[in-house]
């Protein structure tokens, strides 16, 4: 009579088949978190890239309007003209700035009076007509730098003899970015200065800068 042999796995096989699928499935998971921090990364960094110069096309804009008084009567010019805060006026009536001018001669309407800086919430702000705080433009702003120059391109305290106005803002992902990253990068404006120190973080950042015709200070 033969022997009855029973068809099956031994424990060492089992023992073999579960250490295999464990680190299968590891690497699976592995592959999917890098995949899914990859996209979370890649996701951050275009926001911050298409808001940042979002935000910085806008100033462009109004800031080329800086002193824009075609009836003479309205006093536009720069207010304030500070490294971290610019703040000007314009007579182009009631109007938006960016698609339609009506000026009545004065600078007392909407939009009239516009004032840049970083708010207490870290944000690129934008105030109109002296009140209501800056509203936030653009989140997660780290930097804003100004830099004034003449007709001449030398850097002035007057504010009739700014002709040109250079611009600097580094701007911050949304959120903390995992990964091998760490910033040490030292942000300097057009003339070399710092303007906000390697701060040794794992957040990435964009700068961006542009030199501004103020065509209308003369």
């Amino acid at each position: 009579m033969q022997p009855r042999r029973d068809n099956g796995f031994t424990l060492i096989e089992l023992l073999v088949a579960m250490a295999i699928s464990s680190i299968v499935m590891a690497a699976v998971a592995s592959a999917y978190f890098v995949q899914v921090r990859g996209k979370n990364t890649q996701e951050a960094l275009t926001d911050m890239n298409d808001t940042a110069r979002a935000a910085l096309e806008i100033m462009v804009h109004e800031i080329r309007m800086a002193g824009f008084d075609s009836q003479g009567t309205a006093d536009a010019g720069i207010l304030t003209a500070a490294s971290d805060e610019l703040r000007f006026t314009m007579d182009i009536g009631d109007g938006d700035p960016m698609t339609t001018f009506e000026p009545d001669g004065d600078a007392d309407d909407a939009n009239e009076d516009v004032r840049y800086a970083i708010n207490a919430s870290g944000d690129l702000g934008r105030e109109t007509g002296g009140t209501g705080g800056l509203q936030a433009l653009a989140h997660n702003v780290d930097a804003l730098n100004f830099i004034y120059l003449d007709a001449d391109g030398n850097i002035t305290a007057a504010l009739d003899q700014i002709r040109t106005i250079q611009v600097t803002l580094v701007a911050r992902a949304e959120g903390g970015l995992t990964g091998q990253h760490t910033d040490n990068t030292a942000y300097e404006n057009q003339q070399g200065d710092v303007i906000f120190t390697a701060p040794g973080d794992s957040f990435r950042r964009l700068r961006l800068t542009t030199t501004i015709a103020c065509r209308n200070m003369n």
